[in-house]
This record gives C-alpha cells, sequence and structure tokens, in this order.
C-alpha cells in the first residue's frame, strides 16, 4: 500500500518494534508513568488535613478551661491525644513528634476572665511544617476567639445590654470573608493537579531523551536516517508519534481523575485545557533535542532532564508564590514549561479566566517548542556522525 511506504509510517513502525522489544521503552511509556500518576494520586487524595495531633495542659481545672478543651476537640483540623496538667510531659511528647503543639491553660483563667483582666493562652507551634503550624494555629486561635468572644458577649448581656448592643460592643468591626475560585480550601485542587501532571511531563521528557539519544549510544543513526528517507522531520515525528499518542491518552486519565472522580470544578473553557496538555506534551517530547543536542550522552541526559523536571515544580510558583521571589528566581521560573502550564490550568480550571489569557500562556510553552524544533538539524549530525555514537 502507499501510505506503508511513505518514510513517517515507516520510521512509525520501526519505533513500536523497539518499544516491543525493549522493556526500557515499555516501562518509560507505561508502566511508569501509570504507578507515578496513581502514586501522587492517592498520596495527596485527601482534599484538607485534617486531625493534627496536639495537646492540651489544664492548670485551671475550671468549667471554662474544660469549654475551651472541648471546643478544640471538636474543631475537624486538630486531634487532642494527650491531655494533662503537667507541662513537661507534654513538652516530652512535643519533642517527640507524638504532638504538634501544645495548648497551655493557666491557673485562675477563668477567675480573671470574669473580672476583666485580659489572660493570655499560650500555644506552642511545632514550625517545622508551615502547612501544619498554619492549620494548627487558625484552628486554635479561632476557637479559643471564639469563646472569648462567647464570654464577653455574656458580660455584656449581664450588664443590661441587649443581643444587638452587646455583639457591635464584642465584635464592632464584622469581616465578611469570601474565598474565590477554591472556597473549600480543597488541596487536591492545586496541589494532587500540579503532582499528577509533573509526574506525566517527567517521563515524556525522560521517555523522549531515552528513544532520542539510544540512537546515538547503540549508533543506528543512518539507519533511522534511512529509514526516514533522509529526512530528519520525519525521522523525529516518526519516533516521538506513539508517545505522543499514548501519553495524550494519560492526559485524558488525569482529566478522569480530577474532574470526574475528585469533583475538581471546571469553570473555564475543557477544551482550552486538553490543547494546552497537548502542546505542553509535543513541548517536553522535543526538549528531549535540547538535552542531547547538549549533552550527546544519554546517560548525563537523562540525569540533567530529571532535574529540569523536578526542578519545574519547585519554581513553578505552587508552593511558594513567584511574586515573593528574588528577580533571578523569577527569571528562572520562567525556564520551566511547567511554570506556564500550571498558569494556564489554574486559569481555565479554578477562575474561570477569558480564553485570551490562556491563549498567552499558550504562547510561551510553544516558544520552548521553537527553540527545540531549532536543534533538528544538529541531531541530525550526531546521527549521520559516527564520533558522536556509543557515548554512554
Amino acid at each position: 500500500m502507499l501510505c506503508s511506504k511513505h518514510p513517517l509510517w515507516a520510521v512509525l513502525s520501526r519505533e513500536i518494534s523497539r518499544i516491543s522489544q525493549n522493556p526500557a521503552y515499555r516501562f518509560l511509556l507505561f508502566f511508569g508513568p501509570l504507578t507515578g500518576i496513581l502514586l501522587m494520586y492517592f498520596i495527596f487524595r485527601n482534599s484538607t488535613v485534617k486531625e493534627i495531633p496536639i495537646a492540651i495542659v489544664d492548670k485551671d481545672h475550671s468549667a471554662l478551661s474544660v469549654k475551651i478543651g472541648n471546643a478544640i476537640e471538636a474543631s475537624p483540623d486538630v486531634d487532642v491525644v494527650f491531655q494533662s496538667h503537667d507541662f513537661f510531659e507534654a513538652r516530652e511528647h512535643f519533642e517527640q513528634g507524638a504532638v504538634k503543639a501544645i495548648v497551655l491553660i493557666p491557673k485562675e483563667t477563668e477567675e480573671l476572665v470574669f473580672n476583666g483582666v485580659p489572660t493570655a493562652l499560650p500555644v506552642y507551634i511545632n514550625g517545622t511544617n508551615v502547612l501544619l503550624a498554619g492549620l494548627v494555629q487558625r484552628s486554635v486561635l479561632t476557637t479559643i476567639r471564639t469563646i472569648s468572644g462567647g464570654v464577653q458577649l455574656k458580660k455584656q448581656m449581664m450588664e443590661g445590654r441587649n443581643y444587638t448592643d452587646a455583639m457591635v460592643r464584642v465584635m464592632p468591626v464584622n469581616i465578611q470573608k469570601h474565598l474565590l475560585f477554591n472556597p473549600f480550601t480543597n488541596y487536591t485542587y492545586f496541589l494532587s493537579s500540579a503532582m499528577l501532571y509533573m509526574m506525566l511531563y517527567l517521563f515524556v521528557l525522560l521517555s523522549s531523551v531515552y528513544t532520542l539519544g539510544n540512537e546515538l549510544k547503540r549508533g543506528t543513526g543512518p539507519e533511522l536516517l534511512e529509514t526516514s528517507g533522509n529526512s530528519v522531520r520525519f525521522a523525529i515525528a516518526g519516533k516521538l508519534a506513539p508517545y505522543t499518542i499514548i501519553f495524550s491518552a494519560f492526559a485524558v486519565f488525569i482529566n478522569l481523575l480530577l474532574y470526574k472522580i475528585e469533583g475538581m470544578p471546571l469553570n473555564g473553557s475543557f477544551a482550552t485545557i486538553f490543547t494546552g496538555q497537548l502542546i505542553t506534551v509535543l513541548t517536553y517530547q522535543l526538549l528531549g533535542l535540547v538535552f542531547i543536542g547538549a549533552t550527546i550522552n544519554l546517560r548525563l541526559a537523562l540525569s540533567l532532564a530529571s532535574a529540569y523536571s523536578m526542578m519545574a515544580i519547585t519554581f513553578s510558583g505552587l508552593t511558594f508564590p513567584i511574586e515573593g521571589m528574588p528577580l533571578a528566581a523569577r527569571i528562572f521560573a520562567a525556564l520551566f514549561p511547567f511554570t506556564w502550564w500550571e498558569k494556564l490550568f489554574i486559569s481555565q480550571s479554578l477562575r474561570g479566566a477569558p480564553v485570551s489569557e490562556a491563549l498567552i500562556y499558550i504562547c510561551y510553552i510553544l516558544i520552548f517548542m521553537l527553540i527545540s524544533l531549532s536543534l533538528m538539524p544538529v541531531y541530525k549530525k550526531y546521527l549521520s556522525n559516527p564520533k558522536y555514537w556509543g557515548k554512554s
């Protein structure tokens, strides 16, 4: 048939044969991404962090201290796993890591409160984990402030004021908080999604580096060029096509996990998100040309590609806002396609931003693709020249 004689089809058939014969190809294409995606999914599946273990040291033993302890215990964010009147015993649990915070209720707390004397309740928090520390602080402080407000309200009403006047005095400024785009503060909506896609793009890049670099390592470049009709474009397109199809299917699988199973909101255009996914997959595939072209060494290229992929999650602004980074770090963050993909994904999925905003991010990703495509002549030179072959 005519189509079977086309160089692109010939390279594609050759690559499928290589995949079926080499277990390393199959791991990078099937088992690695599937295992990584499912592992990240189950690790970050819980939407919020709950039941953080804390300790309460009650030295007052009053009705108010019991009420404070019960209110803290009722909070879904923390779990009181240790109660004692001995602070040093609680401190031992704290230093061993058994509890993440200690709430100390001093002696005469109830007496001082009802006499109108300002009273402090020390809270000792383990700050080594910023997320846990922030959640404990928010939960405990909110509980204590609520109880304090209730006590003040009761005192105002005992002095003869009605409920409305008493509330005005207790809370003269009423804060109305509206969480936009992620009202449930669900970590799955940004953390899990980022890790799933990062795992996908990691294997996209590694598989590309491996399949392109293996031609140089094995010295099969002339065979590839002959199969492709001496066209490096057909050679690269044919080699990467099976991976593009499989990894695009994995992208659909991630969408299924996020939108259908986890119920992540989709406030923007799914077509734009999927287009961005496909372009990002192609970009990470073509970035294999950059790493092979820069190193001409398969092992080194794989190592650098792994480091490059992992650094992307650090500089994407996911865990620390890009706006708070030094200028050099902000510039460095722009050197990763993942940074722009994450902005595109959040803008369309959570914020429901106009498609025109997403198109800007897609253009940034396409810049990486164009840079990679410019190295095709270099790769062709490597394929045809024996002095570039055989490097591990």
